[in-house]
Order: structure tokens, then C-alpha cells, then sequence
């Protein structure tokens, strides 16, 4: 145990806080896994990780693919799953944080006609005025300054990273730590147990590709995490609510140096494309490599990948949206991969099957469209929530025998399902907000979702369904052509440098009033991404605002200091339901965070092994821990002494320190908690007024295993703050939505 008690104090050493994830193997021998995870994709990838190196439950992991994707997908990893990765998997946090791109290529969206100072007709700071802007020769020499912009909100930062490479790195991080992912496997059968014992468990058919043998099994728990077409989720019955098909798109993945070197005058995350030859999204998802995604709207089956995207096709694509005056050859554009999919908002009708044995995470629970990053994002904060009740299950039902059954684990995997719908159905309207705000710009240039929508009518009427496919395949594509015309007047209006077409002029004014105004799209949604709560009734009713114009035109802003939460610009808060706030402590000689308290607490228990153990945090300030720790240590609870950590965060406010010391003795003789931990409040003006303004109005705080607050108390709330009154608190704690 890399961690020492002495003089009144518990101190965790830096070694300790970094690399606590590196795996305990002597704790978790070649047991039969408890738990199946289907599906090797990031979600599937983290879920195993945390079950097994965080908590000790063996685990396995089966995936068809037989390598991890090559097609970048997602890219943005927002604030809350960066904490996630912080507070589970630190190491793995840092390795990407080191081979992440500088913010300063990645912090603006362009609109434009092509890549390029010389075509670009508006650009958006998406980071907006509460993060400063760096040069690259800023960021060159002293490094990236958006973690420290962020620090006093929280330990991390947000990164543009593409999926294929997030899931390659996760993919050999597992490797490194024991954590096997056994490719070339597949799902072939489930049988969800009968309505008799909730105690029988799922079975599964598991095929493997190279030697095509079957092999049955059966698990403690199935994890379905298997992509938005998920055979879990077919064999289970379960259905998916909402719009199957908003959009076709295709997507044409590619590497160019020369379009990257051209980028690099006018570098952004996102440029919005429109001209006369071609209207999509182009993502730069590596300026080092020349990676590159272009997203186009589709219209099948009039088209089709194999006649409007071939190879020769797509370099032309690229080529239309290059600087007018650069010329490449065939060999730099390098044409990886071209496909379609379909633009859905759908969400599962339920979370979970066969008795709360068999769940569904990630895609195989929700898809949403891109706009606000929301896909993946969700799909590993639905891993972490779900794997603490797991874990917990499975200790409560071995342990059942020392703590007498006090963990009602139905109920505990119930609010899975009840939390993780709710966040997705609010994230699912909330991408539904952001592309109609997307649609603002190509509205005022006559090519909005609308007119698209209009084409496919047309299309797809009786009459035209009469013509040959080729001839329809011709119609629409006349249509399309005069329908972008006008957009050529964008590269002809005055301050693009041509000869001042008027219409050209009014085009691009009307781009650049609406970015000015902020009426577009954005990237940063403090409130959705570490804002949001468990608290249904709380959280429905003010995401509903927050997703209003006038709430969005400033979700780029946040507060640092704690606020009540009513307020459209964000602001951490003290909250049942919401992530506990961000501060900095000092742990002897180390600086910890308090999204570092659950990941020390489970490492930090009293005996080996109880080293895995599901941690609750019962969080308290120095002028209280005195009487919660003398009440708890006089009626101790066996679920409390191993399943909450105690952690005292001192302040220089508390006064004197020998009483404080005295109890800290005394909760580690008593056993009342699984362990304690005594941390000092960060001697800085935004720590110290985080923490003051929880001590000035309440005694104590339950955060649950995944850092969102359980329960808080008032100091004329602590009478009869006993032991089994915190196991009722647990409870309770699981039962916000």
C-alpha cells in the first residue's frame, strides 16, 4: 500500500495517485469471468477495463472484428468523459493528452468555400472568451494552456482525437495491463433467463471465426455494447424508439498532405463547405498525418457509393475544395475508404433484459446525430455508470453473509437503465437543437435540410419511381446542380476578391452575421456535458430551457464559481444528482482533486483483500467530522465499513486541528469506514470559495462510485447520523431518476 498514516494525517503518495490503475494481478487471479462483455469498440474497451482493474471482477471481452477500426468516426472527447478517463484509467488519460493536437488547430469552425485563408468566408471560436486563444509558437514552447484555463472547473481538459486512433491506444493499454480482448469471436445466441430465480444467469453461444467451433457459456452478466446495429440487443427483444433515418451521408475518408499544408493558414476543427461543385462537412482529424474525413449528404438509391464516390471521384471531391492556385497529383490524395451511413435519433426502449442480467451500453442504447458530439461520449459514461452497480451487485450477493443483504441489488441495477434513458433522450432532443442550428447557414445560402428533404419527396414520388433507376439517378443530380449554382457567387463577391457579384456579397454577410451572433452551431455545452443529473424531474425541466436559443447563442461561457444551476451560463454546483465539483486538495505532498477521491478510496482500503471494493465517498469539512465520525463509529455498519470511504477536506477556516486529528484516530480504530482519507483545501481563492460555499450551507455529502453527488447534508441534520442511517443513504442514492 504506496500510502501512510501518521501525525493525524493519511497521505497518498504521487506514485500512488498515477498509476493506481495499473493492474493488481496478485488481486485478480485466472478466475471464470464473472461478466461478458460483447462488442471491442471503446465502450466495450472501457467497461472491461474498469471491471477488471478497478474492481476486481474477471471479465471478458469478445469482438468479431478481428482489429480495431481504422475509420475515425467520433472525435471530439468532451470534459465529463475526459474526467471519467482521469478518475478511472489516469495513465491512459495521460498518453492521450500527450499525442493529442494543440487546442489552437482545433478551437474554431470555418465556413467557406474551400480550405484556405482565401476561402473562407466566416470563422467561430468555439472555446469563446473564457479560454484564451494561444499562438502555435505559444503552444510549441510552453505548451497547450486549455487544461490550465479549465483547472479551476476541472483536473482535465476536453480533446479533439480521432476514434480510430482512441481505440487502437485503448486497445494495447488493455494489452499492456493483463485486460485480454479476444478477437474473431462473435455472438451467436443469447437465452435471457425465465421468469423464475432472478438468480439464473444468461446463456451464450460464442462462435469462433477461425476455427469455426461454438462454444456455451453462461455469465453473472451480459454486456451488450455491440454498435447501433447490436445483436444483443435484437436477441433480447428490445426495440429502438425515434427516427430511423434523418439523413444519408457519405463519407469519404482520405489522407492529403497538400490539403493539410493548406489548412494549416486557416487551421479549425470543422470547415462547413459550400460551393458550386460540392456542399459538406470536412473534419480534420490529423493535420500531422493528412487525415481527413469529408461528409456529404446522400440520396439513395438514386445514388450510390460504387457510381458517385470511386476513387477518381473522391480525389475530384478533394480537389474542389482545395486552394484555387494548389495543384496536386493523384499520388498525394490517398482515398482510404468511402461508405455511407444514416443520421438517426433513436434510443432503446429499455436498458436492460432478462432481469437486469443482459444491458445495453453505447450505440446499442442510443444513436444521435454528430452535431454536439454526444455519440461516443455518452456511450463511456453509460460504461462507467453501469460498471460500479455491477461490481457492487456482484460483492453485495458474495458478501451477503457480512452484510446482511442490506443492498438491494434489483433496484440497484434498475437505476441503470432509469439514469442512462434519461440523459440519452435529453441528448438525443439536444442533437436534434444543434442540427437545426446547423441548418441556419446552408437556410440563408438556399441549400438547407429542407430543400434536401424536398429532393427525396420528389425522387421518391410515384411518378419518378416509374423511370428507370438511371434516369431518376440523372434528374437528381440536375437538380442538385442548379440548385449549387448560386453558390459559385460566393468565390465572385468583393471581399473574396472577385469581381463583387452582389448576390455573392448578401450571401456572405448573412454567413458572417450569423457567426457573429453566435446562432450556429457550437461545440462547447458545459451544461449537457458536466452539468447534467440524475435528478429526472430536476434535470427534464432545465435541459428544456437550456436547449432555447437564447440559452445555446452562450453555452460556449462558464462560471467558475459555485452557483445555484438556474442560470443559462454554466456553473458548478452542489447538487444531489450532479457531478461533485471540481477544487484542489494537497495530500501530504501530492496535489489531488476531488474527482480523484473514489479512485484513491478504492485503492486505499484496509486489507488487500478489500482492495477493489465499490467505494461510496462520505465527504465532510473539518468543523464536522468530529460528530460524523463519533456517530458512525458508534453504531457501525458493515455495508458502510466496506463499502465508504470517509475523506475530511481541511480548510485553514476550521480552526483548530487537534480535534479533528483525535476523530481521524478514532474512525481508523473503530473500522466504521472502509478507509479515510484526510485532505487539505488548496490555499487558492477558487478552491478555497468552492469549498466555503459548500461548508457555509451543509455538514456532509455522499458522492456515489461515478462522482455524482448521492446525498447532502445539513449540520442540523446530522442527529442520528449513524451507520445504518448512511446504508439507508446508499440506498437512496440510486434511486434519483
Amino acid at each position: 500500500m504506496e500510502g501512510y498514516y501518521s501525525s493525524g494525517k493519511f497521505h497518498v503518495t504521487a506514485r500512488l495517485i498515477r498509476a493506481c490503475s495499473i493492474a493488481r494481478v496478485w488481486l485478480s487471479p485466472s478466475l471464470k469471468p464473472r461478466v461478458l462483455v460483447v462488442g471491442g469498440g471503446p465502450v466495450g474497451l472501457a467497461t472491461a477495463f474498469m471491471l477488471e482493474k478497478l474492481y476486481n471482477v474477471p471479465t471478458r471481452v469478445v469482438e468479431r472484428q478481428r482489429s480495431p477500426t481504422s475509420h475515425p468516426q467520433a472525435h471530439f472527447i468532451n470534459l465529463r468523459t475526459m474526467e471519467v478517463l482521469y478518475a478511472t484509467m489516469p495513465e491512459f488519460h495521460d498518453r492521450l493528452l500527450a499525442q493529442a493536437a494543440p487546442s489552437v488547430l482545433w478551437r474554431d469552425y470555418v465556413y467557406c468555400t474551400g480550405v484556405g485563408k482565401a476561402r473562407e468566408i466566416a470563422r467561430i471560436d468555439q472555446f469563446g472568451p473564457c479560454i484564451p486563444r494561444d499562438t502555435i509558437e505559444q503552444a510549441t514552447a510552453n505548451g497547450d494552456s486549455l487544461r490550465k484555463s479549465l483547472a479551476a472547473l476541472s483536473p482535465t481538459q476536453f480533446l479533439h482525437f480521432p476514434q480510430n486512433r482512441f481505440e487502437t491506444l485503448l486497445d494495447e493499454f488493455l494489452a499492456e495491463n493483463d485486460v485480454r480482448v479476444e478477437r474473431g469471436v462473435e455472438l451467436e445466441s443469447l437465452k435471457l433467463p425465465s421468469d423464475g430465480s432472478v438468480a439464473e444467469r444468461p446463456e451464450v453461444t460464442l462462435r469462433h471465426l477461425d476455427t469455426n467451433t461454438r462454444e456455451e457459456a453462461t455469465y453473472d452478466y451480459v454486456v451488450g455494447a455491440d454498435g447501433a446495429h447490436s445483436l444483443v440487443r435484437q436477441l433480447c427483444g428490445i426495440d429502438m424508439v425515434g427516427t430511423r433515418n434523418l439523413q444519408s451521408i457519405a463519407n469519404v475518408h482520405f489522407t492529403s498532405k497538400a490539403l493539410s499544408e493548406a489548412a494549416r493558414e486557416n487551421p479549425a476543427m470543422l470547415y462547413f463547405v459550400f460551393n458550386k461543385e460540392i456542399v459538406g462537412i470536412l473534419i480534420a482529424h490529423d493535420l500531422n498525418r493528412g487525415e481527413w474525413v469529408f461528409q456529404i449528404p446522400f440520396f439513395p438509391p438514386q445514388e450510390s457509393i460504387p457510381w458517385d464516390f470511386s476513387t477518381a471521384q473522391c480525389k475530384e471531391i478533394v480537389r474542389n475544395i482545395l486552394p484555387k492556385n494548389v495543384k496536386v497529383s493523384d499520388e498525394d490524395i490517398n482515398i482510404l475508404s468511402a461508405g455511407q451511413w444514416r443520421m438517426g435519433a433513436r434510443v432503446a426502449k429499455q436498458y436492460d433484459a432478462g432481469k437486469q442480467r443482459v444491458f445495453l451500453v453505447g450505440d446499442a442504447a442510443h444513436q444521435f446525430p454528430p452535431a454536439g458530439g454526444f455519440g461516443m461520449n455518452t456511450g463511456l459514461q453509460d460504461s462507467h455508470n453501469l460498471v460500479w452497480k455491477l461490481a457492487l451487485s456482484i460483492q453485495a450477493n458474495d458478501e451477503k453473509s457480512t452484510t446482511n443483504g442490506e443492498i438491494d441489488t434489483q433496484d440497484l441495477l434498475r437505476s441503470y437503465g432509469r439514469e442512462r434513458q434519461l440523459i440519452a433522450k435529453t441528448n438525443t432532443q439536444f442533437s436534434l437543437s444543434n442540427v437545426a442550428r446547423t441548418m441556419k447557414i446552408p437556410r440563408a445560402l438556399n441549400v438547407s435540410h429542407d430543400n434536401a428533404l424536398t429532393l427525396a419527396k420528389i425522387i421518391n414520388s410515384v411518378p419518378m419511381q416509374l423511370l428507370p433507376l438511371r434516369a431518376q439517378r440523372e434528374i437528381a443530380q440536375r437538380i442538385m446542380r442548379v440548385g449549387k449554382l448560386p453558390l459559385g457567387l460566393l468565390d465572385e463577391a468583393k471581399d473574396a476578391g472577385g469581381s463583387g457579384s452582389a448576390l455573392g456579397n448578401r450571401m456572405r454577410t448573412s454567413v458572417q452575421d450569423i457567426v457573429t451572433r453566435r446562432k450556429t452551431l457550437g461545440m462547447m455545452f458545459y451544461h449537457f456535458d458536466i452539468g447534467f443529473s440524475y435528478d429526472a424531474p430536476s434535470w427534464a425541466a432545465r435541459a428544456k430551457k437550456l436547449m432555447e436559443d437564447p440559452a445555446l447563442d452562450q453555452s460556449v461561457e462558464f462560471h467558475t464559481k459555485i452557483g445555484d444551476g438556474d442560470s443559462i451560463i454554466y456553473s458548478p454546483t452542489f447538487r444531489v444528482g450532479e457531478r461533485f465539483p471540481h477544487f484542489w486538495c494537497t495530500s501530504g505532498d501530492s496535489k489531488v482533486s476531488t474527482h480523484d477521491m473514489m479512485r484513491l478510496a478504492v485503492q486505499s482500503n484496509k486489507s488487500a483483500e478489500d482492495v477493489g471494493n465499490v467505494q461510496f465517498t462520505l465527504v465532510v469539512g473539518g468543523r464536522d467530522a468530529a460528530r460524523v465520525i463519533n456517530s458512525c463509529s458508534s453504531s457501525i455498519s458493515p455495508v458502510v465499513a466496506k463499502h465508504v470511504s470517509l475523506v475530511v477536506l481541511r480548510s485553514s477556516a476550521d480552526g483548530d486541528s487537534a480535534t479533528v486529528d483525535a476523530a481521524i484516530s478514532k474512525a481508523h480504530a473503530s473500522a466504521a469506514f472502509s478507509s479515510v482519507l484526510l485532505w487539505q483545501v488548496v490555499e487558492d481563492e477558487s478552491d478555497n470559495k468552492a469549498w466555503a460555499s459548500f461548508a457555509d450551507s451543509m455538514a456532509a455529502a455522499l458522492v456515489r462510485p461515478d462522482g455524482h453527488v448521492g446525498e447532502l447534508w445539513k449540520t442540523d441534520e446530522l442527529e442520528g447520523f449513524t451507520g445504518s442511517a448512511l446504508t439507508q443513504s446508499m440506498q437512496r442514492a440510486v434511486q434519483l431518476s
